[in-house]
């Protein structure tokens, strides 16, 4: 985890859904590095703000770790709905770095929520697959607002398709920063 953490610039998504339920400093507690600390994670999970269902997500997140099916009985016995079992996969997925291919698929679904664009976009950046940049784009179709975003979308075309890359930067303003740093960012 740790070395993976470090590959997303000390972020990871497990680490962002902690900070969003009220955990502060989440890399002090994730991941635990002795039964102690597992103790601790998973009080302060039960310490969240976050509802049940959340919680027994966050818990079932830990719990694929052990990549031994264990998850499978806890998600069972806890009733955690396909549709919040499919975005803690997903999210596990890009975490792990194990099967992104997977996550991406498992984003398209339309009953899924929508955060976290911006993560996941950096972690398919980081994987250098710009196959699967175009695929999550395409598929859970999020809102590129952030330049990095809007970067990583654009050389993901290029990489496919020059032109639609270019037809892309064109939808932007021809006095606008955005279309200046896109056109740069095609010509490297």
């Amino acid at each position: 985890v740790e070395r993976r953490r470090a590959t997303l610039a000390d972020v990871l998504i497990f680490d962002i859904l902690l900070s969003t339920g009220g955990i502060p400093h989440p890399d002090s507690l994730y991941p635990p590095q002795d039964v102690d600390g597992l103790h601790r994670l998973l009080d302060a999970i039960a310490g969240t703000t976050y509802d049940a269902l959340k919680k027994d997500c966050l818990v079932y997140f830990l719990l694929k770790w052990h990549q031994d099916g264990r998850e499978d009985r806890f998600r069972d016995d806890r009733c955690i709905p396909p549709q919040f079992v499919a975005l803690a996969d997903a999210y596990w997925y890009l975490d792990s770095g194990i099967n992104i291919a997977r996550a991406v698929s498992l984003l398209a679904d339309a009953r899924l929520n929508r955060d976290y664009a911006s993560k996941i976009i950096q972690i398919l950046s980081v994987e250098n697959d710009s196959k699967l940049v175009r695929k999550y784009v395409r598929t859970a179709k999020p809102l590129l607002t952030e330049p990095d975003d809007i970067d990583a979308w654009t050389i993901a075309l290029a990489e496919s398709k020059m032109m639609d890359a270019w037809l892309y930067q064109r939808t932007f303003s021809e006095t606008s920063e955005m279309r200046e740093r896109l056109i740069l960012r095609l010509l490297d």
